[in-house]
């Protein structure tokens, strides 16, 4: 009896688990979003070694190209400017994790929205967790960073540009204040 029952109680556990399989599977990779016309500033990207920063740095360029999105200087006007930082780490079943954490800030300076995300790489070698992040591994991290802000770019409306006072409009102003007896 305890068998048939143990039975009957594993099959949904199993559907379940199997379910939950491909639902991860499926959410795991991010679609790619084009973000046009809001300028971004990459500020600072922290973590990771010169090489990889550099290597990180130009394939994150490349992949903004591809979703149209502005990157600016530094120093230039920016919608949001963001601040990344990357770790590398070994994986329990032996592989190597590159993490990303982007932090994207307003105009303001306040902190509007942080994405983050991680590819695997290949099997580490040895105590240095980067010896395990390759070209490869590198450009995904990158292509999935932008795939993130993209979609958090998309996401926000669109900033309001100041109205510019029409000199008419004033000297209305003025007209129809004088007409009621009040001074502006």
């Amino acid at each position: 009896m305890f068998g048939r029952l143990k039975g009957l109680m594993l099959g949904p556990v199993v559907a379940l688990a199997l379910a939950g399989c491909q639902e991860t599977t499926a959410t795991a990779e991010r679609p790619r979003v084009d973000a046009p016309g809001v300028p971004v500033s990459v500020q600072s990207i922290s973590g990771a070694p010169d090489q990889v920063t550099t290597r990180f740095a130009s394939l994150l360029g490349e992949a903004a190209a591809e979703r149209k999105m502005e990157i600016v200087a530094s120093n230039a006007p920016a919608r949001f400017r963001v601040r990344g930082y990357l770790t590398a780490q070994p994986t329990e079943d032996g592989q190597t994790s590159l993490a990303f954490v982007w932090d994207v800030y307003d105009e303001a300076k306040k902190r509007a929205q942080r994405v983050q995300g991680e590819s695997l790489g290949k099997r580490g070698g040895g105590e240095d967790p980067w010896a395990g992040i390759d070209q490869t591994i590198v450009a995904k991290a990158a292509s999935d960073s932008m795939d993130a802000i993209a979609t958090f770019l998309v996401s926000v409306p669109a900033a309001e540009k100041p109205a510019v006072a029409d000199p008419k409009d004033k000297a209305k102003t003025k007209t129809a204040s004088a007409a009621s007896g009040k001074r502006s």
